[in-house]
Parts: structure tokens; C-alpha cells; sequence
């Protein structure tokens, strides 16, 4: 193999204040010492999963002069009150009145007399319909429920935090939602500053319910089988969510608004390394607690810029070597991290509908059939490929049927594009195995998103229908279906660090030298001393020839990307690129 000498020469192109929080109960968390993984996770859960929720919603108020719980004496003179809406007033509250509100800009009040603020929602930051919106403690709980905007609640509904290629359905400064780089359907974002303090409440959700059951209709962003709970994807975006916003004033300033009511503190507030020895880079490592940033100790500088540490574009980059840079944040070190991804497991294509039309269900033996309530196969004369219509009728339901495709292996997928059928309010997808079991009843945009689910083990055919036939003036529950494709695989990407990788850099210039197969993209990434991570910078200095050629291909070429993987279709042959070609 031939070998190439990268060598990286480190161009470094400013300060914090410090402000003390309350300490937390001695001893709370010694007992994760030296655990990992998780049992760390476990341990944590076991610590911070009692103490008390308040009722949920405005609630009964009476006066008093003191009110003692515990410890804590509440303010003389005020309110006792047993709803969500005072532990806002006591975590939410600017010094001026005004409602904190991490969803818009707009400024609201809460009343003075107690009670909900106008134009407010209480919003559970992870969606409450993720665990079936059961009303058990996770419902109550104040470290992930926040006063919202709303309009900006209504809009992110059940929709998965993401990485937005644009915010075209929501942009109020403040709050965005448009479509995400690789969930394909909506999701919503906040501003930089408020990022960390949602990933560290999904986090927090994920660890004081760590034996929640989820729901299976939101597979896409949870699981039951992994005690990460969270999916690939979503870990990856909470990861940089949590990095790009470390933890500041407010959030400690909550935290402990919260724990006086509460009576239990989320960790990754604390100590948000416990975030990485997780879900992120100290994955396998033991907890060496006094080696772990506490966010309530006298040395902890709360960031007062809240702008992204930058990785800037390599720069000077030839076969042998490039130059990364980075904005100077005045720290007295830095780490870096160069890496490359190790690519294993593959995904292969059982079914695939690119486009909807007459051509590819019309025929019984083909994988893909369009059937009416009595199993019959149907024509309808809107199957255009851009209105697929075969779920649309006032009449009865009809279904798109995938079979002849053996039975699904482990590690199956059946990935969507729909919506509700234009002129309709309202529609609900539901997916039916051989069996006619319900696997999964999933309520639809009235924008074309794409939805992904995961199939059983040992399941033979897959039908798609309308949940339920409606009137015309409610909307007929109508469905239009634009893509669908089944596949199965465990490709995924591990990162490998070079040797020595993290480096910790003192002082402004570097030049480090290491030795990567020829055209491997090499990654870096910067983490300024107590301040969060830059982006991700990829540099690649080759091109896979073979890919390029059947990307280039003159002949009968279809290009197809889903659910983040990349299909050729070519002369009636699926391939599937992963820097390798799979042929099916």
C-alpha cells in the first residue's frame, strides 16, 4: 500500500469571567467513580431519578409567609404553589419579569398573581409522544419542560432536533425549523446559545428514565435496544449540540431553581464531560471524578461569547501535506483532533420505488403491488410518480404492498416519502405486516418528509394504507406516497484516530507528521481549553476513479440518494457505494 506523510502545520489566528454557583449535596455523585459506559449510566440513573415533580400545568395557589421543604425555605412573603408554571417563575424568570424563553424573542410576562403566561405554551423539549406521552414523572419533569413561544410550539410538535440545510418553515431568530442533512424530513434547531442547554435535557431525559419504554413509532430517534437510548444520528447531533454551547449562567442558575424543587440535579450540568464518557469520545473510559470539569466549582469560567469556536477550510493541501487553522480563542492550549473513519458493514437495497408510477405496481409478481380492500390489484389514473395517489380514495383503503423479497434479515428498513394528499387536513400512515399486524401508525406532514422504520426480523410482506377513511368535511385522511425503498445492513463509521490523536497543543504553531493511506479524507477538529468544539473539517486529496466513472456513465445511469446512503441504478444493477461497490 502507499503510504503518504501528512504533515500538519497548526496556525492559531478571547476571555471568560467567573462566577461562582451554588454547590451541589456533598457527595452526590462519588459514587461513579471509576465506572464506564453503562454502568455509568446505570449508576447515574439510580442517583438523580428520585425526588419530587411538580403537578403539570397552572395549579392552586395559596399565600404564607414561609414555606419550608426540606432544606429549602421558599421566599417569605410569596406563593406556595404545586404546578409546572411556578417552577418556571422560579427558573425562568429574567430579573426584569420577563419569561425566559429559549423558542422566540418576543417579551412576555409571567403574572403576577401566578398562573401561565400569555401566549405561552409548557413545552416538553424531548417529545413527550416519543414514550407515548404516558403522564408519569418524565411528563412533569422541569429539567426538560420549558415556557415556549406558542407558535414555534405548535410548529416543532413531535419533530427531532437536527443540523438544518435551511430554515424555511420557521426563522423567528430565535427558533428555526426546514429540512435537516440527513433525517431528510423537518426538524427544528435553536440559536447557538441555547443549543447545549437542549442536548443536556435529552441527555438528562435519557438518564433519569433510563428503563422509560419507548415507542416504537419514533425508531427513528430512540431505541429499547441500547442503553444510549438515542439513534446514530440523533447522538451525533446532541453531541455537537452539547459542544457548541458549554454550560453557562442560566443553565446553572436553573439547575438549581430546579433541585430546590425537584430535590435532584441533572449530572450533565454539573459535570457535562459525563456527556462524552457516554454517548461521546471517552466512550470505554473509566470516570476518574476528580479529573471532571464541575461547573460549581470556583474554577469554572462561565462562557461569555457565545459565538463557535471555528475550524477554518485546510488550506495548502497537496499530496503530502495541508495546513488547518482555526480562530484564535486566547486560550493557553488547545486539543486536537485528527482522525479518519473506518468504514464496516454495508447496506444492500431489498425494494426500491425511486418514483411512483403505473409501470412498477402494475403487474401482480412484482415486489411492489397496489392493491384494493379486497386484495385485487388496482389502477388509478393519477400514478404520475409525483402524485402517487394509491392510498387516496374516499372509499375504501388501499394499500402498497412489498413483497417477494424473502424474509427481512436483521438490521431491516422500509424508508417512506410522503405526506398528506393535497386539499386533505390530516392523514395517518400505518404499516402492516404479513400478519396484518399493526407495526407502526405514524401521523403525517402536509410537506413530503421521509419517514424510516424498522421491520422485524422474519417479516415477508410490508403493506402501507390509510389508517382510516374521513368525511369531506374533516378531509379524507387521504395519502400521497412519492418514494419507498427496503433495505437492510450495518454500515456504519468509526472514527480512528492518528497515533498520539488528541494532541495537546501550548503555544501558536505546531508541525506534527504522520503517515495515511493514500487517499484517505482525513478530519480534524479543535477544542479550545474550556471552551467548546469547533466543526468538523473533512480534507481529501484523491478521487475513487471507479465511482467517478459510474457516476459519469453515459449509459442508462440512475442516481439515487436515501436515508444518507448513495444507490446506483445502472442497466437494472443496484449498487451501493461506501468507498466500495456492492452489487445486489
Amino acid at each position: 500500500m502507499k503510504i503518504i506523510k501528512t504533515t500538519i502545520v497548526l496556525i492559531l489566528c478571547g476571555c471568560l469571567t467567573c462566577v461562582y454557583a451554588e454547590q451541589m449535596p456533598s457527595g452526590y455523585y462519588d459514587v461513579i467513580q471509576g465506572k464506564r459506559d453503562s454502568v455509568l449510566k446505570v449508576t447515574l440513573h439510580q442517583i438523580i431519578k428520585g425526588g419530587e415533580r411538580l403537578q403539570y400545568g397552572t395549579n392552586e395557589y395559596h399565600t404564607t409567609t414561609k414555606v419550608e421543604q426540606g432544606d429549602t425555605i421558599w421566599r417569605a412573603g410569596e406563593i406556595e404553589a404545586y404546578g409546572t408554571w411556578h417552577g418556571f417563575q422560579l427558573a425562568d424568570q429574567l430579573s426584569n419579569g420577563c419569561v425566559w424563553d429559549m423558542y422566540s424573542t418576543t417579551k412576555r410576562y409571567f403574572p403576577i398573581q401566578g398562573g401561565s403566561a400569555a401566549g405561552m405554551n409548557i413545552e416538553h423539549c424531548l417529545p413527550k409522544s416519543w414514550w407515548g406521552g404516558i403522564e408519569n414523572d418524565a411528563y412533569n419533569d422541569l429539567f426538560h419542560l420549558n415556557p415556549a413561544d406558542q407558535a414555534a410550539n405548535n410548529n416543532k410538535s413531535n419533530f427531532p432536533p437536527g443540523i438544518l440545510n435551511d430554515s424555511n418553515k420557521v426563522n423567528n431568530g430565535t427558533f428555526f425549523m426546514g429540512k435537516d442533512s440527513k433525517w431528510g424530513g423537518y426538524a427544528f434547531s435553536v440559536t447557538d446559545e441555547y443549543k447545549g442547554d437542549f442536548a443536556r435535557a435529552y441527555f438528562y431525559i435519557s438518564t433519569a428514565y433510563h428503563d422509560m419504554k419507548w415507542d416504537a413509532t419514533y425508531s427513528k430517534y430512540v431505541t429499547n435496544s441500547s442503553y444510549l437510548t438515542f439513534t446514530p444520528y440523533l447522538i451525533e447531533v446532541l453531541l455537537q449540540w452539547h459542544r457548541i454551547d458549554p454550560v453557562g449562567e442560566k443553565e446553572i442558575n436553573r439547575l438549581d431553581a430546579i433541585s430546590s424543587v425537584q430535590h435532584n440535579r441533572n449530572p450533565f450540568i454539573d459535570y457535562p464531560e459525563l456527556v462524552e464518557y457516554i454517548w461521546g469520545n471517552k466512550r470505554g473510559e473509566a470516570v476518574e471524578i476528580s479529573q471532571l470539569t464541575r461547573t460549581t466549582s470556583e474554577d469554572y469560567s462561565i462562557p461569555t461569547d457565545t459565538i463557535n469556536p471555528i475550524a477554518y477550510p485546510a488550506t495548502e493541501v497537496t499530496s503530502t501535506s495541508f495546513t488547518a487553522s482555526w480562530k484564535d480563542q486566547a486560550r493557553d492550549s488547545y486539543l486536537l483532533e485528527v482522525f479518519t473513519l473506518q468504514h464496516s458493514g454495508h447496506n444492500d437495497t431489498l425494494v426500491s420505488m425511486p418514483g411512483f408510477n403505473k409501470d412498477i405496481v402494475s403487474a401482480s409478481n412484482n415486489k411492489i403491488q397496489w392493491l384494493k380492500e379486497d386484495g385485487t390489484t388496482a389502477q388509478y389514473r393519477q400514478m404520475d410518480g409525483s402524485h402517487a395517489t394509491s392510498l387516496s380514495s374516499t372509499t375504501e383503503k388501499r394499500q402498497i404492498r412489498f413483497t417477494n423479497f424473502g424474509k427481512a434479515p436483521q438490521n431491516t428498513f422500509l424508508t417512506v416519502r410522503c405526506c398528506v394528499f393535497k386539499g386533505d387536513k390530516s392523514a395517518d400512515l400505518q404499516l402492516v405486516d404479513n400478519n396484518n399486524k399493526v407495526l407502526y401508525t405514524q401521523p403525517l406532514s402536509l410537506d413530503e418528509e421521509y419517514y424510516t422504520f424498522s421491520i422485524p426480523e422474519g417479516t415477508t410482506s410490508i403493506s402501507l394504507m390509510q389508517k382510516e377513511i374521513g368525511t369531506k368535511s374533516k378531509g379524507y385522511n387521504r395519502i400521497s406516497v412519492q418514494e419507498a425503498y427496503l433495505y437492510y445492513g450495518d454500515y456504519q463509521d468509526a472514527e480512528m484516530p492518528l497515533e498520539d490523536s488528541p494532541f495537546i497543543l501550548i503555544g501558536t504553531s505546531h508541525s506534527l507528521t504522520h503517515e495515511v493511506p493514500v487517499g484517505t479524507p482525513i478530519y480534524y477538529r479543535v477544542t479550545p481549553k474550556g471552551l467548546r468544539t469547533s466543526n468538523t473539517v473533512c480534507i481529501t486529496n484523491h478521487t475513487n476513479t471507479y465511482v467517478s466513472n459510474i457516476l459519469t456513465s453515459p449509459t442508462n445511469t440512475q442516481k439515487i440518494i436515501q436515508n444518507g446512503q448513495l444507490y446506483i441504478l445502472q442497466d437494472n444493477k443496484i449498487y451501493t457505494l461506501f468507498g466500495q461497490v456492492y452489487e445486489e
